[in-house]
């Protein structure tokens, strides 16, 4: 079983600056409420730079790419409970950070590298390239 996993690759994988991008931007969306900052401004921050983080992902041509491809294999593109899985440590990192909050520049900091990396590492089962192995 695991070797199936391994020798399958994804046909179109999610382009480094999508990845990156986004994961940046909803780290620094998590990481902000860590901070001292007035509760509004930390809210704003927080809501803006994930939405502009799910905006990178989603108005990419690669989506087309992806949608051509389904369209090729005749297959069809329905979220999964194992895209939405993964962001539930983002939840719980969004309701957990605030209380710790004002925390250290340190601890803001790493805070938003844990997030970072949790997202890069996830990324192609949460935006779906990973599942384009298997259409």
């Amino acid at each position: 079983m695991y070797s199936d996993i391994r020798a399958r690759q994804t046909p179109i994988p999610t382009p480094l600056p999508v990845r990156v991008g986004t994961s940046l931007l909803i780290a620094v969306g998590v990481a902000v409420l860590s901070t001292g900052l007035a509760r509004g401004i930390q809210v704003g921050v927080m809501v803006a730079a994930i939405a502009a983080g799910l905006l990178l992902m989603f108005s990419h041509p690669y989506r087309r790419e992806i949608k051509e491809f389904l369209e090729r294999h005749n297959a069809v593109h329905k979220p999964q409970i194992g895209q939405l899985l993964p962001l539930f440590l983002v939840w719980l990192a969004l309701m957990i950070v605030p209380v710790f909050a004002p925390m250290p520049v340190w601890g803001t900091v790493l805070v938003g590298a844990a997030v970072f990396g949790w997202i890069y590492l996830v990324f192609p089962h949460i935006d779906g390239t990973r599942a384009l192995a298997y259409a």
